[in-house]
């Protein structure tokens, strides 16, 4: 498929593939540290291999991306640049940034309380990949959701 023969539709698809990779990277790499963390010895061992195997993972997720485009500089294109300039798209960002926030705020509090009635071992830690892990993925999600 050519620069020029790309419509917004097929764009849409390929910034919303790229976002739930995106998606699923931030949640992989947050369970795998919560593994690392709250874990055993041996579950230990078995994140940090999950966290080694990661860039295979992604560079075969992207790579599927671009030969689903046919081009591997469509990001660059005056055609994408249109779609992520787009007014609906920046409803979508400046609503899903909002939701990251307000989750992030919500889910410090949340895991401040269960780690401290829980006891865990590495407290501002865990409560850091949480909020972090949580807040970024609402945000993802949020966007994926209200984006058209």
């Amino acid at each position: 498929m050519t620069q020029e023969k790309m419509n917004s539709d097929v764009l849409v698809r390929i910034s919303h593939m790229s976002l739930w990779i995106l998606l699923g990277t931030i949640l992989y790499v947050g369970a795998a540290v919560l593994a690392m963390l709250l874990g055993g010895p041996k579950l230990a061992g078995g994140a940090r291999w999950a966290l080694i195997m990661l860039p295979i993972f992604n560079a075969i997720a992207f790579g599927a991306v671009l030969t689903r485009t046919g081009k591997a500089n469509c990001a660059s294109s005056a055609q994408m640049r249109a779609l992520i300039d787009d007014e609906l798209r920046q409803q979508a960002l400046s609503k899903g940034y909002r939701n990251g926030f307000f989750s992030a705020l919500v889910t410090t509090v949340a895991a401040s309380l269960a780690v401290s009635v829980a006891g865990v071992d590495k407290a501002p830690a865990v409560i850091m990949v949480v909020v972090v892990t949580v807040g970024v993925a609402t945000m993802l999600a949020s966007v994926l959701y209200h984006d058209r």
